[in-house]
């Protein structure tokens, strides 16, 4: 591509297709648009549906705005240019491309004589700016200059501008070209054209796609009639179809060194009713293109007047800042199906965050940075969360009052729309219309920093958009839902009663059968002991997918006699749901403090595992047991096969012990009745604790701030002391003096016995600690010991990102964050390492590409930086920041901003395009960067 004329184009182009009247030599702001060319980038030319990169992404980074549920690219060979790009769509959950770069291409055919207009030769270029694309292609008798902006939220518009060169008055041809993808994964697999769509249409001078109802996992999720379309301004426009690729033709006339303005709309809707009231939105907008135009570009110079602040940024550092609020804006959708709000979802490219799959935990960050940019939106998102809000008459979970959805999105699942509960309240599609959703999840919630993220904006509105009544109603609005959600964590998540939540899991056909009792599979060929150990009435052999020997343990009780007896039952395989749902809950997935480890187990069902070392390497559980327990780890055999030599008693059981520091046991919380309310990890995690603090914080603060009236106005007191003793019991209970870090406490032993009696004292032969501070006017104890077996990890500096640290812990912590050996990564890989992964390097389970036990995570790394800060090490915070930017793969340049890190490398992993990193990334521009 011809980049010659780049410097020359960007200006003029912008301003011509912003529709600036104004000197054109007249110096722009910092914050204009202009500025910023090219921060993400935007070329590709997908050959399939599912054109992926190594981590199953979608390969390339489509430009979308304004809550839009389609993109464009802009074209990776000058041949294409000219063209609307590679299309991608979002559907229900899912997103994919439907066109290549070559699609709805324009060519100009010279109408008196008959010839195509040969731009072979012609200068080219092609760029985006955070809010449109652009393509040039000029020779000596035309220039033409094609701009795309969204117009709707579910429509872009692309303005064509052809300006005749020559002295002559010209009678011109248009003619656009396009065919659609017919592969879905693989190249010539047909599927897309046999299974998803089903009909190309002309529609006057343009086109209609309309879609298959499709559910796949394989990551696609459509109502029948979902459609795709084209509108052309042109009123003269024609257009033929053959199979799914069409032609259309035009005409136009331009004066002698004169030029010609028209407007192409594209539009994705998700069922015929949205394709009706879309088709009239198209009009209006192409009736008023000009100004919709012009409005698109004033909307991103006031995001980019409010977001970019930091005068000491470098420009590096603010085009990374804008490629950080690029990224929330592209992921933005508009309401859609039953969520009657606008959100933000984590990643429009990667295969399960996509669709409008709205997570609280991610909400509270990205809503937390577009505060400061987009406050609108972030209200919509966090709204978005509080709609299925759980209350006390909810037709499947209503002792959950308060609580909050895992994951929800456009279709409600099954059984809520079987309860008939929503009849009347959302337009429901049938099934022959729709499926139900796929992604949707209840079998936990996401850690408490709404109120966090609810101030901030709050404070936005007032200080920095001139909005205090907006900012009133806004927390008004909200103070009820928050108290409401803290109350839900002491009454269903506090299985001692205490005042600090632990993690745990809803009662879900997840992880429990119909009657509620909790229950976990397992593989074993010793099914008649395993019977005779938890007695035949618990046992039910399953045999999923012709697995030989699979088997479902009913009850809490039978679950902790296969824990206690798992060496002698010779378990080859195991799954607990509801320790799943623990770790999601935490927002750490696979996190070493619960539980997860690498076994034999584990390393057999690898079958790139391939060589003695390789194995032993990978068998964590093992070399953990040999460190600690003498165990003896050599392994023989082969791939997915692997044995220990030493399978002797007396080795085997000091496998078993060391097996016990990782294993995870279970409570049943009930409500003042007998009603079961969930499931909750026997141990009290520091960050939740942490969490629980702020919450108050901000509960007690918000208090004093809603209108009178507000339900829960009174009890700003109430937090004020919840927030002392929630302190308190964080530096009595969860600090160890010994390795100078927090930890989670566990409430029961290795055998499961509870360190508390029925009345909260320390059993006998005990010693725990009591905490100063009462709690609702109760003496308090330490509920159980520090968990230090399972390694440190960002848990650990909880406290300080939250403020409740004391100082002397707080400068251990830090020493220990700061430990080349540990945590500092950058430090100890000199130009390539990324500080602050998500678990120490010296954890037991840790490796470096593992997902919560090593990678690094942009929310816990901030948290971290801000942890630095707040307790005085400002230089090392900067430091780290710096370090990140310079080493993370495409981070300080073009590159899309990932889910995670590699901590010793700085190569990206995980979700392209990932919003809580990107929101991170923005504060750590307006807090660290140049700071």
């Amino acid at each position: 591509m011809k980049k010659t004329i780049l410097a020359i184009l960007v200006g003029s182009v912008i301003t011509l297709s912003g529709c600036n009247t104004s000197d054109s030599t007249e110096t722009l702001p910092p914050t204009d648009v202009s500025n910023f060319v090219d921060v993400l980038d935007r070329v590709g030319n997908p050959d399939r549906m599912k054109d992926r990169d190594a981590q199953s992404n979608l390969s390339y980074n489509a430009f979308t705005d304004l809550g839009a549920w389609h993109g464009h690219l802009l074209p990776s060979d000058d041949s294409a240019i000219g063209s609307a790009g590679g299309i991608m769509i979002v559907d229900q959950e899912y997103s994919s491309y439907i066109a290549n770069e070559n699609f709805d291409k324009l060519a100009v055919i010279d109408a008196d004589s008959g010839q195509e207009i040969n731009f072979s030769s012609a200068d080219v270029n092609a760029f985006s700016t955070p809010d449109a694309l652009h393509q040039v292609i000029e020779n000596d008798e035309f220039k033409i200059v094609l701009t795309t902006r969204f117009g709707t939220n579910r429509t872009s518009l692309i303005e064509t501008q052809i300006t005749n060169n020559t002295g002559q008055f010209r009678n011109l041809n248009l003619v656009w070209t396009g065919e659609f993808l017919k592969d879905f994964e693989t190249i010539g697999d047909n599927v897309a054209a046999t299974s998803v769509y089903k009909a190309l249409n002309p529609v006057d001078g343009g086109i209609s796609l309309t879609f298959n109802k499709t559910a796949s996992w394989k990551g696609l999720k459509t109502e029948d009639g979902a459609q795709f379309s084209i509108t052309r301004s042109i009123d003269n426009a024609t257009t033929a179809v053959n199979d799914y690729s069409y032609r259309s033709e035009g005409e136009i006339t331009i004066a002698a060194n004169g030029n010609a303005t028209f407007y192409n709309a594209y539009s994705y809707v998700h069922n015929p009713t949205e394709a009706l009231q879309e088709a009239s939105n198209v009009n209006t907008l192409l009736q008023q293109r000009s100004s919709v135009m012009s409005a698109s570009k004033d909307r991103w110079n006031e995001y980019l007047a409010h977001g970019l602040t930091n005068q000491s940024a470098t420009k590096a550092e603010s085009n990374v800042a804008v490629k950080a609020m690029m990224t929330l804006n592209g992921n933005w959708r508009s309401p859609a199906g039953v969520v009657q709000h606008g959100t933000v979802t984590p990643s429009v490219t990667a295969p399960w965050f996509s669709g409008n799959n709205t997570w609280p935990w991610d909400t509270w960050k990205h809503t937390y940075a577009m505060a400061h940019f987009n406050p609108d939106v972030a209200m919509d998102n966090i709204r978005t969360v509080f709609q299925f809000q759980v209350k006390n008459d909810d037709p499947i979970r209503p002792q959950d009052a308060g609580y909050l959805l895992d994951v929800i999105n456009y279709s409600l699942p099954q059984d809520r729309i079987d309860s008939g509960y929503y009849d009347g309240k959302y337009d429901i599609p049938s099934a022959a219309q729709n499926a139900p959703s796929m992604n949707w999840n209840e079998r936990n919630t996401k850690p408490s920093l709404a109120a966090w993220a609810v101030m901030e904006i709050y404070h936005s509105l007032n200080n920095e958009f001139d909005r205090a009544n907006d900012a009133q109603a806004w927390i008004d609005e909200m103070y009820p839902k928050l108290v409401a959600y803290h109350d839900w964590w002491l009454s269903n998540r506090d299985h001692n009663t205490n005042g600090v939540p632990e993690y745990g899991a809803a009662v879900d056909p997840s992880h429990n059968t119909n009657d509620g009792h909790m229950y976990i599979k397992v593989w074993t060929e010793l099914g008649d002991d395993l019977k005779a150990l938890v007695g035949a009435g618990n046992v039910k052999q399953i045999d999923e997918n012709g697995a030989s020997k699979q088997y479902q343990v009913i009850g809490v009780d039978s679950y902790n006699k296969v824990l206690d007896n798992y060496e002698e039952l010779a378990i080859t395989g195991y799954s607990n749901g509801s320790q799943t749902a623990t770790s999601w809950e935490s927002g750490m997935d696979d996190a070493a403090r619960f539980g997860f480890i690498y076994d034999l187990a584990k390393t057999n069902s690898r079958d790139y595992i391939t060589t003695v070392p390789e194995a032993t390497e990978y068998d964590q559980l093992g070399r953990y047991a040999q460190q600690h327990y003498g165990f003896n780890n050599d392994i023989t055999g082969s791939a997915e096969n692997w044995v220990y030599t030493d399978t002797s008693e007396q080795n085997m059981m000091k496998l078993r012990d060391a097996r016990k520091d990782w294993q995870v046991r279970f409570g049943e919380n009930h409500d003042s009745g007998t009603q079961l309310v969930g499931f909750s990890m026997l141990q009290e995690s520091v960050d939740q604790a942490s969490y629980m603090y702020s919450d108050n914080k901000y509960l007690s603060e918000m208090a004093g701030l809603v209108s009178d009236g507000v339900e829960g106005k009174e009890r700003g007191q109430e937090f004020v002391e919840h927030a002392e003793f929630i302190k308190d019991y964080i530096n009595t209970c969860m600090f160890d003096d010994a390795t100078s870090f927090y930890y989670d406490i566990r409430l029961v032993d290795k055998d499961g016995n509870s360190f508390l009696d029925s009345s909260g004292n320390p059993v006998a032969g005990v010693d725990l600690k009591q905490v100063s501070t009462p709690y609702q006017g109760k003496t308090v104890y330490c509920a159980g010991v520090v968990l230090k077996e399972r390694g440190q990890a960002p848990d650990g500096w909880s406290p300080l990102f939250n403020g409740a640290a004391t100082q002397a812990h707080a400068d251990q912590v830090m020493d220990v964050m700061l430990d080349v050996n540990k945590f500092d990564s950058s430090t100890e890989y000199q130009g390539q390492g990324v500080s602050l992964g998500t678990a120490s390097r010296d954890n037991p389970a840790y490796g470096a590409d593992i997902y919560w036990r090593g990678r690094v995570w942009l929310d816990q790394f901030y948290f971290g930086l801000q942890a630095l800060e707040k307790y005085g090490r400002h230089n090392d915070a900067v430091r780290i920041a710096d370090d990140l930017f310079q080493n993370g793969a495409g981070f300080g340049s073009d590159g899309s901003i990932r889910e995670n890190y590699n901590p010793e490398t700085g190569a990206v992993q995980g979700a392209s395009n990932f919003s809580w990193s990107a929101a991170h990334t923005y504060m750590m521009y307006r807090n660290f960067y140049g700071k």
